[in-house]
């Protein structure tokens, strides 16, 4: 083996063990080199590197073997090793939260961003950069990138398109790493949600998806799709566009998706219909709560719309899973098993599951954008790694 292979194999290997670091909630070197199928002598000199990097953490001697051996050093990776920043550019609210490496949410806040320009956004933004990039949080490295997630189109690090803010004259990525001087990273924030499902595990089952969809429904629709394991972005990071679907032409402009079925689109579909403003989704539940029959139609239509989505999606992509992210459905929890049935009404025989995160909602685009980003820091993107809340 010439020296360039060897550096390969050795590169791969301290991934690997790395990854395994990172997954346990404890382990040892034995048990690594074990697991590995490693040469103790590779666990060890790696072991040293990556301790001199204080990527470990000393959990303390382990218990006693049956045959009364010497106790192990049990360690993990560093839960304290660094943090990131991520931020979810919603619509009409800027969520933010600072993330450790590992997952564990050190601090979370939101605030409401209506009718301010893209500008206005990125300066509270960085605001938020301003006030954390020199504070540890009681890490060792402090700051180290940060994720933002976009309500539209995202391609190499640019946004394409979104249907809520003008970003042609602004590079959203340059500007906060210009402000912070760490690595920015933007991403569709339904590619987030699912990989925050991804790497999270935040579902009940115990098996392990590897083929999946997450259904956002917030104030537009779209899809993130994971495939053997690995975000699918399709050409230009337009894939998942769902919302943009074309179900109908009226006065021959086409009828989308999400113009009959997305959150604003309820909204204003339920102020039309009553007469009366329909401010926010507080407003929507109360008014759905009342059991009017016009706010009952009005669901009975949102369950079979969406419904057939999550039809078109399963029968395209075929996943072992769809997950549907529905603020609706976190208020009116009843909506869900209504959305079930008529779906198996229409294919009673598919093996794909539809299950909705809970926990996820309000944080899925926030820490799935900080898992992301915590791959690029780690040199970890294609490997399979377990997130912590």
């Amino acid at each position: 083996m010439n020296k360039s292979d060897q550096i390969t194999m050795r590169d791969h290997n301290q991934r690997l063990v790395l990854q395994a670091l990172f997954n346990a909630k404890e382990t040892s070197r034995a048990k690594l080199a074990v697991d590995l199928n490693l040469h103790k002598s590779t666990i060890s000199s790696i072991y040293r590197d990556l301790d001199k990097l204080e990527f470990i953490e000393d959990l303390g001697e382990g218990v006693t073997t049956e045959t009364g051996g010497r106790k192990a050093k049990m360690i993990r990776f560093n839960r304290n090793y660094g943090y990131v920043m991520s931020f979810d550019m919603g619509r009409h609210h800027l969520r933010v939260a600072l993330v450790r490496l590992s997952g564990e949410v050190i601090l979370e806040s939101s605030e409401a961003v209506d009718d301010m320009s893209v500008a206005d956004v990125i300066a509270l933004m960085g605001q938020h950069i301003k006030d954390n990039k020199h504070k540890k949080h009681g890490t060792k490295e402090g700051l180290m990138g940060i994720a933002v997630g976009i309500h539209g189109v995202v391609d190499n690090n640019h946004v394409v398109y979104s249907p809520f803010f003008d970003y042609s004259q602004v590079d959203v990525a340059e500007k906060l790493e210009e402000l912070s001087g760490v690595h920015v990273m933007l991403e569709n924030e339904a590619n987030s949600a699912a990989v925050y499902i991804r790497d999270y595990h935040d579902y009940l089952s115990t098996d392990q998806y590897d083929s999946l969809v997450a259904l956002n429904i917030h104030y537009g629709i779209g899809a993130g799709i994971i495939i053997q394991g690995q975000l699918y972005r399709g050409m230009q990071g337009r894939a998942g566009e769902v919302g943009r679907s074309i179900v109908a032409m009226a006065d021959q402009e086409p009828v989308r998706v999400e113009d009959l079925y997305s959150e604003d689109a309820m909204l204003e579909r339920l102020a039309a219909l009553t007469g009366q403003p329909v401010a926010n989704r507080d407003a929507f539940v109360t008014f759905a709560n009342q059991k009017s029959a016009v706010v009952t139609q009005l669901l009975d239509d949102w369950v079979m719309g969406v419904a057939q989505v999550a039809y078109n999606i399963i029968q395209t992509a075929a996943p072992q899973v769809l997950f549907i992210h529905s603020r609706f459905i976190a208020e009116m929890p009843e909506l869900l098993g209504r959305v079930v049935v008529a779906y198996q009404q229409m294919n009673p025989t598919n093996e794909s599951e539809i299950l909705f995160a809970n926990r996820s909602v309000y944080e899925a685009t926030l820490l799935g954008g900080a898992a992301s980003v915590t791959r690029r820091i780690l040199d970890l993107d294609n490997l399979d790694l377990k997130f912590t809340h």
